[in-house]
């Protein structure tokens, strides 16, 4: 006969629950910290996985339905074994803030079982001893924040081992050659040294970079050069758009495909270079032996943190939630129906809204509330509905191929990783810049072909200096020309900016650059064994330079719309050397808005 359990307990801890929720909603670590055994993944189907437990002997395979959680208040999971002795699990977390801070922890854990060594077990392994290792789990995370740390700073036994460690340290010689700040290079020695095998088996190395407190472009350059030393492994790894789960991971560009399929949301995606193909990285096996499979929990909130709500509602119910947002727009999806309906969080918005799902859809109107609101869940379909909702951005933390392969680190170490031939991957947004010199034939006849040929050189180094120098790269040359790409406006406009003052610097004969800025979606390709890009923003941008008369940088509204580039017009330019005018650019019929600056 089966029987069911109940355990009830209740901590209070200093964090807030914004705080905690971190730590405790990463149900992958918490479930390691608290003793548990591994666990595999045998499939994921809509959500729904089927996975098992690796301990010898005994054999457990549940059935786990998504967890449901609200940010940063409460989650929950079912499980529902096929083999073993317990029959069901349901687990609720609940994190509700006190009135002077901190939070109170409210944590529930149900077992049913018809098992009679279970029903006899259960009472002494979980209430007795599941409950000591999950307050001193908590109390452990509250230590931490209290003192302003994180997981990867715990205590732990040295990992590596004395061959591993003197094979990172000769193996550093040529990334400090490079010019990596040998500083960077202790801490990441430190970091695999201490570092527990969740906190490496990803790398991410702007997070990593803003736990450190340092430059994100810095301490991705490093882990660049770490890849080409050997110290690291590199990893391309493909993100759903929609659960933004990883769904393929390759060592090499030229293995990604533009098209991929998520198996959680049975979809299928075109892969973006600045959205969801992240670089990630990993020890090499030769400096540090880890097992990347290891896992306690085959799904967490935290997995999706870009997810603020996701529950699960009963044909033709309704279900008020409070939620905390920041400020953004955010969808609201129902996994079986189309389309989506948009939540706007700002400060004015109001204190409530319905969101109602019919089998037809949403209601087109976008619902504006405000950061503490109640959001009424009501599912008008005839099946259950699992409501999720999601930040429409994505996070800044990720090392995107489009911010990897614009960088001249990346270019100049990893010339042959491009995408295959005859693939197609676009970019949402990409600075290009090109350069020309202006008069460059009559320099040859006024100073002889050689030094001419020299001061050219010259002023390709200077170039290629100062874009490398800004996070850009080159993309190719061209005769006397120059076409580059950056992440950013900014970046782009400090780089010529730098450029042709010290190319003015180095006296006469004279060079004067003409330049040209745009941005916007591209394609990116293999040309040549080269990456490059295609598409309308690259031939805007080719174009823009003839209309510089020379020592003058012309760009597009998209350029000078940008708001870092305002900053720098402002605080760099006199009003008189800035001006808009427009212009025909070849290949398209209306006129066009330029702006032109002399440098």
């Amino acid at each position: 006969m089966a029987k069911e359990f109940t355990f009830n307990w209740q901590w209070d801890i200093q964090s807030s629950p914004e705080a905690i929720w971190s730590l405790a909603a990463d149900t992958n670590r918490f479930n390691r910290d608290t003793g548990q055994p591994e666990v595999e993944l045998l499939s994921n189907v809509k959500g729904t996985k089927l996975a098992r437990m690796k301990i010898p002997i005994l054999r457990v395979e549940w059935e786990e339905e998504p967890f449901e959680w609200t940010y940063p208040y409460s989650f929950g999971i079912v499980r529902r074994y096929r083999k073993g002795p317990i029959d069901e699990m349901r687990v609720n977390a609940r994190f509700e803030p006190l009135p002077n801070g901190g939070t109170r922890i409210f944590y529930q854990s149900i077992f049913v079982t018809e098992n009679w060594l279970a029903q006899l077990g259960i009472p002494f392994g979980i209430g007795v001893i599941a409950k000591g290792r999950f307050e001193r789990a908590f109390r452990k995370y509250d230590a931490l924040i209290q003192r302003g740390e994180s997981t990867i700073e715990m205590p732990r036994q040295r990992a590596l081992s004395a061959g591993g460690r003197n094979r990172f340290k000769s193996q550093s010689e040529a990334v400090i050659k490079q010019g990596t700040n040998p500083e960077l290079l202790n801490r990441l020695e430190e970091f695999f040294d201490q570092a527990d095998e969740l906190s490496i088996q990803r790398i991410r190395p702007y997070a990593l970079a803003d736990h450190w407190k340092t430059n994100r472009r810095a301490v991705l350059e490093m882990f660049l050069r770490a890849t080409r030393a050997g110290i690291v492994d590199m990893s391309w790894d493909l993100l759903c758009p929609s659960c933004r789960g990883i769904t393929e991971g390759h060592s090499n560009l030229a293995d990604v495909r533009g098209d991929s399929h998520c198996s959680t949301c049975q979809i299928d995606f075109r892969a973006n270079f600045d959205h969801n193909i992240e670089v990630v990285f990993r020890p090499n096996a030769s400096v540090r032996a880890v097992d990347f499979a290891a896992a306690f929990c085959v799904g967490s909130p935290q997995l999706q943190p870009h997810v603020a709500l996701s529950q699960t509602l009963a044909p033709l119910r309704s279900l008020p939630i409070d939620v905390q947002l920041e400020p953004g727009r955010y969808n609201m999806r129902v996994l079986t129906v189309s389309g989506s309906a948009a939540v706007i969080a700002d400060a004015s918005g109001a204190s409530k809204a319905d969101l109602r799902v019919t089998q037809y859809g949403w209601t087109p109107e976008d619902h504006r509330v405000s950061l503490h609101s109640t959001l009424n869940l009501i599912n008008a379909t005839d099946a259950d509905s699992t409501f999720q909702l999601e930040r429409a951005s994505w996070g800044d933390q990720a090392a995107t191929a489009a911010d990897v392969t614009a960088l001249q680190v990346f270019r100049d170490l990893f010339a042959t990783e491009v995408i295959r031939p005859g693939e197609e991957i676009s970019v949402g947004s990409i600075t290009l810049m090109f350069t020309d010199l202006r008069e460059s034939t009559r320099l040859y006849r006024r100073i002889g072909d050689a030094p001419a040929f020299g001061r050219v050189r010259e002023h390709f180094q200077l170039l290629e200096d100062e874009i490398a120098a800004e996070g850009g790269a080159i993309v190719k040359t061209m005769g006397d020309s120059v076409m580059a790409a950056f992440r950013h406006p900014i970046a782009a406009l400090r780089a010529v900016w730098k450029a042709q003052v010290k190319i003015m610097e180095r006296g006469e004969p004279m060079l004067w650059l003409k330049a040209g800025m745009h941005k916007g979606p591209c394609i990116v390709v293999n040309l040549n064994g080269r990456l490059d890009y295609f598409g309308s923003t690259v031939n805007i941008a080719a174009r823009l330079p003839g209309f510089s008369q020379g020592g003058e940088l012309i760009f597009s509204e998209e350029i000078h719309n940008d708001p870092e580039v305002q900053e720098f017009l402002a605080q760099n330019l006199k009003p008189d050397v800035l001006s808009r005018f427009t212009g025909e650019v070849k290949g398209f019929d209306e006129p066009f808005t330029m702006w032109k600056v002399r440098v």
